[in-house]
């Protein structure tokens, strides 16, 4: 969250508010509700830091081919000091952002027929310690995903990249891709209702979960909304349900409340 400050000076005709701006860097990332559907294959915390970091640079210099250095990266993450360890992480990150698939869905202008584009996130990386930057090159999906889009998820990253937990970021993103659902009005919560199987691939469960509701409950969603009801700007009195039919879990429900 962005700070204001303020103080009073006196002057002849009275005394005058000053408003101070916080140091902190303020600022919102937006972006096309498909980036959300990317698998995050082996994603660490600092990982979606630092992806969602360079989207948000990728929309701040508005081109294909950017160079960000390593202090633009921890913008958003200032307590990271040692550069070499830094590196290393950011080189490790790189394999994975090769890999990344991006998928967009079309529909022609008569709604009978849909396609899907895919493609690369990035097409090329290049990390180096002695000029202390990455160098990155997307790919035209990726642009028009974080620039020409009809739905959207908007979100600050001091918020996001204060999020300790990786399963978190993620609930924390789905929170935010539909926190302007209508509440219901007896219980005063939104609702998100997903199948089974959409939810737990959302949530990137590994596999070994996925059959083990046990596991999932303990390891991943327990712990992502405790953080959540816990530390959240954004959002309060998060929870989840499971819905069955026939005794077998069919979808999760999840409920909160946004703070205005």
């Amino acid at each position: 969250m962005c700070l204001i400050d303020f103080y009073y000076s006196y002057s002849d005709k009275g005394y005058i508010l000053n408003l101070i701006k916080d140091r902190r860097v303020c600022n919102k990332l937006k972006y096309g509700n498909e980036i959300n559907s990317i698998e995050f294959f082996d994603f660490t915390a600092q990982d979606f830091n630092l992806f969602f970091t360079i989207c948000w640079h990728i929309k701040q210099k508005k081109s294909k081919k950017i160079a960000i250095s390593f202090d633009e990266l921890k913008e958003f993450m200032p307590d990271i000091k040692n550069n070499r360890r830094f590196y290393n992480e950011i080189c490790k990150f790189a394999r994975k952002l090769t890999k990344i698939i991006i998928n967009i869905r079309y529909n022609n202008s008569l709604n009978t027929e849909e396609k899907m584009n895919g493609g690369l996130f990035v097409t090329k990386t290049e990390t180096s310690l002695d000029k202390k930057e990455i160098n990155i090159v997307i790919g035209n999906l990726t642009y028009q995903t974080l620039f020409n889009f009809n739905y959207f998820t908007k979100f600050d990253l001091n918020e996001f990249c204060s999020i300790q937990n990786k399963y978190t970021k993620t609930l924390f993103r789905l929170l935010k891709q539909y926190e302007n659902v209508n509440e219901n009005p007896a219980s005063g919560l939104k609702n998100i209702v997903m199948e089974k199987q959409e939810f737990l691939e959302f949530m990137n469960c590994p596999e070994k979960y996925k059959d083990k509701m046990i596991f999932t409950d303990r390891k991943i969603l327990i712990p992502a909304i405790d953080e959540l009801n816990k530390t959240s700007q954004s959002f309060e009195n998060v929870s989840y349900q499971k819905i069955k039919e026939g005794g077998v879990i069919k979808k999760f429900e999840i409920s909160f409340q946004t703070i205005r």
